[in-house]
Formats: C-alpha cells, sequence, structure tokens
C-alpha cells in the first residue's frame, strides 16, 4: 500500500513545482492543496477508452481535497487554459497528516476517473484483487473500496455543484 501526499512531495514525475494547502470547514472538512507544477519530468498521459488524454503537463494546476471523515480522496486536474481535465477519486485505508503536518493517505488501488462531461470510470480492479490476494490488504479493506468506490458514484459524482463549484472556489482561492 502506498502513501501519498497532497501536497506534491513524493510525486516523482515533477520537476519544479509549488504547494498551499490548508484545512477548511466547508460542505466537507479536510485538507485541500493547489499544486502548481512548472515543469514536468514527464508528460503523464493515459488512455481511457482511446481518449489519449493529458493528465499532467507543465503548466497544469492539480487541487486535492482529502476529507478527514472520509475514505477517499479527490484530485482536480486543470489544463494551461484552467479547464477541468478529469476528477480522479483515489479509495484510501486512512487520511491523516504526519508528523511534520504533510496531509497524506494510504491509497487502496481502486480508483475513479471522471471526465468533464461525468463519465465515469472504475480503474485499478486488477490491482485491489492482487492486494488481497497477496494479503496486502484484507478482505475489511477490500470490502471498504468497493463500498466507498460505490457511495462517491451514487452520491458525490451526481453533486455537480460540489464538482464544479467547490473547486473552483478553492481554485481561485489558493491562487491569491
Amino acid at each position: 500500500m502506498k502513501r501519498k501526499f497532497i501536497n506534491g512531495i513524493n510525486w516523482e514525475w515533477l520537476d519544479e513545482y509549488s504547494s498551499k494547502n490548508i484545512h477548511i470547514d466547508d460542505i466537507y472538512s479536510g485538507y485541500i492543496s493547489l499544486i502548481k507544477v512548472k515543469k514536468v519530468k514527464q508528460k503523464i498521459t493515459v488512455d481511457y477508452e482511446q481518449s489519449n488524454l493529458c493528465l499532467l503537463d507543465d503548466g497544469y494546476k492539480c487541487l486535492m481535497f482529502l476529507p478527514d471523515n472520509g475514505k477517499w480522496c479527490v484530485s482536480a486536474v486543470y489544463n494551461t487554459a484552467g479547464e477541468i481535465i478529469e476528477w480522479y477519486f483515489d479509495m484510501t485505508k486512512e487520511n491523516s497528516i504526519d508528523e511534520c503536518g504533510n496531509p497524506f493517505y494510504d491509497d487502496l488501488y481502486l480508483d475513479i476517473a471522471v471526465s468533464p462531461d461525468f463519465k465515469v470510470v472504475i480503474l485499478d480492479e486488477d490491482e485491489l484483487k492482487e492486494a488481497l490476494e497477496s494479503q496486502i490488504i484484507t478482505i475489511s479493506d477490500y470490502d471498504m473500496a468497493y463500498n466507498t468506490c460505490n457511495m462517491i458514484i451514487k452520491d458525490i459524482i451526481p453533486n455537480k455543484d460540489f464538482l464544479i463549484s467547490f473547486f473552483q472556489k478553492y481554485l481561485i482561492g489558493l491562487e491569491h
């Protein structure tokens, strides 16, 4: 299981970047972080159903939200024109902060990608199953990942106000 920080400190594909994170109490409470990518070591692309989408490149911005009492983390990625590229949900085992105050999550492998037209793709089910079979995670972790995934698809993704307005508000707020 990988520990991931929402301020970019362990993102090996970043060459130059800045980040700022704060704790918020809004429709959800938690940590939100804005990562401004100046330069990447390599461009990140994905191929969801032959789309060949560029997820991260020089000049992109990533806004990450880690809820205090959730088992998920969501990233909103914006291109150089400020257009949303994707919302990406990670299912998590734990959301917390380390001894230096850096917000992190322990990734439970299962992910959801949401396109700007709200098309949903569930990703990495094979990785979740392999982690269970290798006893990296328990059956309880496995079930929690799927239960969280189903809750996000049912309750969070349909809330377009959260996905659009919430992230726009903090994108603007953290830039100034």
